[in-house]
């Protein structure tokens, strides 16, 4: 249990980080104008954008630590990261 707040935690810190990184260089702005209908309601929901930015870091650390464990991480990091943003 304990593992897996801790990747909650890391996670959560680290969509944080990209996300307004990415809205700091402007992309969230980008396709929210410029993408379809999908991707443009999609980049203006702060959840939306955490839960997908959360999952995506849950696959590319579960391929690095082969731990199915991180693959549930972003059920918990979702609502952290959007705190957090």
């Amino acid at each position: 249990m304990n593992t897996l707040i801790n990747y909650i935690i890391i996670i959560s810190l680290l969509a944080g980080f990209i996300i307004m990184l990415l809205r700091k260089w402007g992309v969230v702005e980008y396709v929210q104008v410029h993408g379809n209908d999908f991707f443009s309601k999609m980049f203006s929901c702060d959840f939306c954008l955490s839960w997908w930015v959360s999952l995506t870091i849950s696959v590319i650390v579960f391929l690095v630590t082969k731990d199915a464990l991180v693959l549930s991480a972003p059920f918990g990091s979702t609502m952290l990261t959007r705190i957090l943003l």
